[in-house]
């Protein structure tokens, strides 16, 4: 009887952790996946407001789809980020959330100023990115 209660405790035991580990694997690609899109859905929103003669439908959709990105950035834990690179939670913070905010608040305000304090963010952003992105996206392919 004690060994059919070991054995039952083991397994249960085992049935726990796989869906802890489960449950772990399924955070991560979550925050994979707002850490990526959030990225992804601000440049292109980025580059749809750059386009000339915006009409008000379109600068509409592009800011849509900044405040998706933005949406998405708030949802991207900092201890996920820094397991990738010890930099990259305070940079994303820092130059990419903060750059994104000043930039769309300052277009919605028509508030030139903080338009570039919030480009000059993107900027910093964009080289911190561009030299490491091949490296924290390996770990992220891995991961």
């Amino acid at each position: 009887m004690i060994a059919l209660r070991q054995a039952l405790s083991a397994g249960l035991l085992l049935v726990a952790l796989a869906a802890c580990d489960q449950q772990d694997h399924r955070h991560t690609q979550n925050q994979r996946y707002y850490f990526l899109q959030a990225l992804e859905q601000v440049d292109s929103g980025g580059r749809r407001l750059q386009a000339p003669g915006l009409d008000q439908g379109e600068l509409s959709a592009a800011l849509a789809q900044l405040d998706e990105g933005l949406g998405l950035a708030f949802r991207v834990e900092r201890d996920f980020l820094d397991e990738l690179d010890l930099r990259l939670g305070k940079n994303f913070e820092r130059y990419f959330i903060q750059g994104v905010e000043n930039y769309r608040l300052g277009i919605e305000a028509g508030d030139r100023e903080q338009q570039i304090e919030g480009l000059r963010l993107l900027r910093k952003w964009a080289e911190f990115w561009n030299a490491e992105k091949a490296a924290i996206e390996a770990r992220l392919n891995t991961g």
